[in-house]
């Protein structure tokens, strides 16, 4: 029964997602936001992922178990992923200092986005496999 009512609750927070896209693209709001379009466009790209991932994890039904062990290795991965950040600013700095940097900000912070994701998902698979 939980599972069914946070599986509603997630189902709608999409839809409202998707509609406020809609809604944004309507009224022709928002122009060039994170490699898309318009704001409205990635926000009824982000409804529509949230639909999968939501389904998939509906279609899967694996629990997963949350110890110590995998909040240690989370906590030691979300460090990781900030001092990267910090050394990413650090060298994006330096780089801007010599040469300007000539990519346009949506692009920048997609690249960025990215980039942080990947560094947490490698830093905790092999922090997984060390301990």
């Amino acid at each position: 029964m939980e599972n069914k009512k946070q599986a509603i609750w997630r189902y709608s927070f999409g839809i409202a997602i998707i509609l406020a896209g809609l809604i944004l693209n309507y009224k022709d709001i928002g122009r060039e936001f994170f490699a898309f379009s318009s704001v409205g466009n990635w926000l009824i790209y982000t409804g529509f992922i949230m639909f999968g991932i939501i389904t998939l994890q509906l279609i899967s039904g694996k629990k997963r178990k949350v110890d110590e062990r995998t909040q240690f290795i989370g906590m030691k991965s979300a460090s990781w992923t900030y001092i990267f950040i910090i050394l990413a600013a650090f060298v994006i700095m330096i780089i801007d200092g010599i040469k300007p940097i000539t990519i346009s900000y949506s692009y920048f912070m997609s690249y960025l986005i990215c980039g942080i994701i990947l560094v947490y998902v490698l830093t905790y698979k092999i922090l997984e496999r060390r301990n």
